[in-house]
Formats: C-alpha cells, structure tokens, sequence
C-alpha cells in the first residue's frame, strides 16, 4: 500500500508542476484543463435494463433472480433504433462539450464485446455482452458513438461498475444494495478480471475519462466479504489505469471519500460552495437515470439552464443525464428539453465555457456570477423592477459593460459606495436567464482580494 501511494503521489506532484493555473482557487492539472474548460456534459445510462423501462436498478428493485433477468430481460434487450449520430448531435445543439456512457452498470451486463472468460451468464455458455448474449450481433454502439462524438467535437468518455450483481464471483445484498463476495480467492480473481475489461475499453476505445460507480462497499481497512473494496484496491486500480494512459481522468468513486481520483462527483445535489477540488455534479432529466417508462416527471430547459448556472458559479461541471428506450431511441420530453437548453447556450454559453467561480463569497438574489480573464458574467435570473443592477466593485479597471446577447449596446453604469450600479433595459433580454458583462483589465476579482 506504502508504495502505491508513493506512486500516486509522484503523478499528483508530476500533474500540479507542469498545470495551469486557471482558478486562484486551486491548480488544475494540465490534463484536465479541458475538462474544466468544458463544463457541460451529457451521461447516458443505457443497458438491457432499458428494455424493461423500470430503470437502471430494475434487477434489485423488482427482485430478480440472476438466471430469470439474463433470459427475460437481457436476452430480449435489442436496440435496433440506436442512431449514434442523433445523439451526439443533440448533445452538441444543447451545447455538450463531453459525453458520458454506462459501458458496465451494477446489472453487470457489458455494452461492448468482452473477453474476459468470467463474465458469463449463468449457465457459462455465453458471455453476458450486447453482441454475444442477444440478437443485436452486427454493430458496436460504443464505437459507433465514439466515433460520432469525435465527429462533433465531443469527448467520449464511459462509466464502469466496480460491483456486479449478475457476476459469478458475486451475490446481491437486497439490505445494503451491494453485492458481497462468494470468496476472498473470487475477490482477486474478480479484480483481475475487471482490470482485463477495463484493458478492453481503454484499449479499443480510448475514452477522455472513466466514470466509476458501484464503490460502496468501500473501507479504509481489511476487506470483508460484504465490504471488499477498500482503498487500497481503489489506489491500486488508479495507478493501474494512468499506467494503461496517462491523459485519462479518473473520478472519485474510483473509491470515495479517501481522495482519490481526479474529480469529486456529488450525485443529484449542488454543493453549497465551491469544493477543495474540482468537482462534477450528475443530474437526472426526471427521477430515473435509465429509462423508466412511468416516469413523465420531467425538469423543464429552465430549471436546468438555472441549475447549471449555479453549478458553475460554484466552480463545478454539470453532467445531465439522458436514458433512452430499450430499441435505442431518445423520447420526445428528452429531446425538447436539450433543444431548448441549446436555444439558451447558442446565445449565452461564452459565460459558461471556460468560465469559473464567482470572485465573490456571497451570492446575489437576483442570480449568479460566473468569470473567465478579462470578464465577469452576471447571470441575472429576476430582472430588476427599478431597471438597476447593483455589483460589487471589482479590484479591476472597469472597460465596458454590455448585454451578451446584444454586445454592441454598451450600458451606464457608476461606481459609488462599493458598488458598481448598471442601468439595464426596461425588459429583460431572456426570460431564462440574462447575462450582463462586466469587461475589465485582468481576471476579475473582488475589491479588497
């Protein structure tokens, strides 16, 4: 363990000596620096639990048995309406810059063709993959999406389940949601095993980032058959992973909480603050991540637009998650929303991209800051009744300011009692979301930094 962690350390030291230092906040390592610059993505959880539309945990949540899903619901699954090229388009008009895809879920069924003999159904006469295991024999779908991601300038990037419910070696724990080890011997050959497939997909698809999951059976000490991930096994697949390449970013739940990875990932929440590192939020269009077709409570471009503002201002990316049907189509709510966060992004997404946290420790009622060197972007939710727009002062010579979507109709403002006062229009620009820009000298800071 001493030596594994001697080697991370020297990679992380490696990292922040040649990075750059694009937020006074912390270093960002230069492999990284795209992804922080990106902060706008799209997840997909897609696997033969889409076929039965109940969810990406249908195989816990409806008490399967390993043989009765394999044959019932993963033989069936056949996603003959999979259009690669659709997606990635939609993912560049809602203004994605990054695309994340489940490639292995907890159900333990693999999108792509393994082999890695361990990875079986039940009767060991298949391999539990998309291609050997259902009639969907002829087409790659991560492939096909790779390359329809490069075509649009999207980054490619997949998750993996470190559990597996429908794995040999492992069985499902209904009280804790994990899955507990049949063996300590089935433990390291499973580990094995799981480093071949991930070989696999770094190998033959050389995705941006690895998105873990399915850690929770983590611990700080000795493994135990119900708790068999510990941090040294999570040292030890990350070391072994920026061996395979050393450009890859790799997320926290590698295994969480003890520091590892590149970025933390909080799920389904907003940190109150900018974190200690960089960091991602994944969020869902309604309450499922994979398809679940009773689920129409779906999040309208607003919110998310919002959401995503705030999630930047607090210096994190915001990962939103689509799940299209079991044939490979995207529904009609999921389409809507992208296009109409794209409408929003086409105008506006320069206060996005490359941008950072607010230089200020407090946030406005009206909205949110985001800034880049030489900007400041006020993102201006509830339009002022009275027509100004009250900022703090900035250490920064002030050059401009200026509508976004309207550059060229520069604004009034003075400076007097600590504040910069903005004359707006009587109407605000979007009914979203406005962006006023605040153009100085410098990267902008607040008085007094």
């Amino acid at each position: 363990m001493k030596k594994n962690i001697t080697f991370l350390s020297l990679i992380f030291i490696t990292l922040l000596v040649s990075a750059q230092n694009l937020s006074a906040q912390y270093t960002i390592p230069s492999k990284m620096g795209w992804w922080y610059g990106a902060r706008f993505g799209m997840f997909i959880h897609f696997g033969s639990y889409s076929y039965l539309g109940h969810g990406e945990w249908a195989f816990f949540s409806d008490n399967w048995s390993k043989a009765d899903y394999q044959t019932r619901i993963s033989a069936k699954f056949n996603p003959t309406g999979f259009d690669a090229g659709a997606i990635a388009r939609l993912a560049k008009t809602a203004g994605m810059k990054y695309l994340v895809i489940t490639a292995k879920h907890h159900e333990g069924f693999c999108m792509w063709q393994t082999a890695v003999e361990s990875f079986r159904d039940t009767t060991g006469t298949k391999l539990y993959d998309l291609p050997d295991f259902t009639a969907f024999k002829d087409r790659d779908i991560l492939l096909e999406l790779k390359d329809s991601c490069e075509a649009q300038g999207i980054k490619f990037c997949l998750y993996y389940s470190i559990l597996d419910w429908n794995h040999p070696s492992q069985q499902v724990n209904r009280s804790t949601y994990y899955s507990d080890m049949t063996s300590f011997y089935e433990k390291e050959a499973y580990i094995n095993d799981m480093k071949s497939q991930l070989r696999e997909l770094i190998t033959k698809y050389h995705p941006a980032v690895m998105w873990f999951d399915g850690d929770w059976t983590k611990n700080s000490g000795a493994a135990t058959l119900s708790s068999w991930w510990t941090m040294p096994d999570g040292i030890d697949l990350y070391n072994y992973l920026i061996g395979l390449d050393s450009n890859l970013i790799i997320n926290e739940r590698v295994c969480r909480s003890f520091g590892i990875g590149d970025f933390e990932c909080p799920e389904q929440e907003v940190p109150d603050a900018p974190l200690s590192r960089q960091w991602e939020t994944c969020r869902t269009m309604n309450d499922s991540w994979g398809y679940n077709a009773g689920d129409s409570a779906y999040k309208t471009p607003s919110t998310l637009i919002r959401e995503l503002v705030k999630v930047v201002s607090r210096d994190g990316n915001y990962l939103l998650n689509i799940g299209p049907r079991g044939d490979g189509t995207v529904t009609d709510q999921t389409i809507s929303i992208l296009n109409g966060m794209g409408d929003w992004m086409n105008v506006y997404g320069e206060s996005i991209y490359g941008t950072n946290r607010s230089p200020f420790s407090w946030e406005p009622q009206w909205g949110f800051y985001t800034r880049k060197p030489g900007k400041l972007y006020a993102h201006v939710f509830s339009w002022p009744a009275n027509g100004v727009l009250k900022i703090p002062t900035l250490a920064n010579t002030l050059n401009k300011i200026y509508l976004l979507n309207d550059p060229t109709i520069l604004l009034n403002y003075t400076v007097h009692e600590g504040y910069i006062w903005i004359s707006l229009p009587v109407t605000a620009p979007d009914s979203i979301n406005s962006v006023v820009v605040v153009d100085v000298s410098g990267n902008p800071a607040a008085y007094g930094n």
